[in-house]
């Protein structure tokens, strides 16, 4: 499968769809080349949606990006992350749930639900699955494996509480290691596995799309997803319906390294999600 310059594609495409991590930002800086492709197609008339599947809401994470040179309206259109549509659901929710967080916590997915948040998780009726990182006295240290915090999972497991995964990507790139570190939907792996629930928002799942494109009158067929991770990115943009483009960043080529592959086009054959163009 021959790589090819995104924006041979333009004219093929009325919508194009971006994950962040690994396609525009590295985890320390902007991936060279994305912010005149993503402007080209803004004046080419396309739209341009980012997706992430970040816990962040949408508002904030729009002021982040501005301070790393995307800017709504001159880069993109609209920025919807995993943490909205959370977020809505939660709020969309009359229940009067009580809920442990795993983890680094989250204020602002809750803040308009009428949740009730407990201390420790023995009478919640779910347990909501931070970033897994603990706290060092002044900062939240992230992981390369989920080894730390295995033992609070089983017992989690075997107190019978559903998990809610707000962010299903296993691993991210961040500033503290060179290797991509352990991401919520690496805590929601283990918890399956543990023989645990987990109710997910985000790629791959279809409620960020429908979310996203409630209101698209764009045929499926001319959307593309543009993203680093075959099992959210391209998974989720297949089967809803998009095209899917794979980049030559990010986590599948790591993970492709990982396993001793050099084709990417093998590796995702090999995976069994294959998308339909690397760019």
């Amino acid at each position: 499968m021959p790589a090819q310059n995104l924006l041979d594609l333009k004219e093929n495409f009325d919508v194009f769809v971006f994950d962040i991590y690994g396609v525009i930002w590295d985890g320390k800086k902007v991936i060279p080349g994305y912010d005149d492709v993503m402007k080209q197609l803004v004046k080419a008339g396309k739209k341009v949606v980012i997706m992430s599947n970040s816990t962040a809401l949408s508002q904030g994470q729009e002021k982040v990006y501005a301070g790393r040179g995307f800017l709504k309206g001159e880069h993109y259109h609209k920025l919807i992350t995993s943490g909205d549509v959370a977020e809505e659901a939660f709020a969309q929710d009359d229940r009067k749930l009580k809920f442990y967080q795993f983890g680094r916590p989250s204020k602002v997915l809750f803040a308009r639900s009428g949740y009730e948040e407990l201390a420790s998780p023995e009478e919640a009726d779910f347990v909501y699955a931070g970033v897994p990182q603990t706290w060092e006295g002044d900062y939240w240290k992230d992981y390369l494996t989920m080894d730390p915090f295995v033992e609070e999972l089983e017992y989690l497991v075997k107190l019978g509480k559903p998990l809610v995964c707000a962010n299903p990507d296993c691993r991210a790139f961040e500033n503290q290691y060179e290797k991509p570190v352990v991401r919520q939907g690496s805590v929601a792996e283990v918890y399956e596995k543990l023989g645990g629930k987990v109710t997910y928002f985000g790629k791959p799942y279809q409620n960020i799309y429908d979310f996203a494109f409630i209101n698209e009158p764009v045929e499926r067929s001319r959307m593309l997803m543009v993203g680093d991770t075959l099992e959210t990115d391209i998974k989720g943009g297949r089967d809803y319906g998009m095209k899917t483009a794979l980049t030559q960043t990010g986590i599948a080529v790591f993970k492709m390294q990982e396993t001793g592959e050099a084709d990417l086009g093998a590796y995702a054959q090999k995976i069994g999600i294959v998308p339909d163009f690397t760019i």
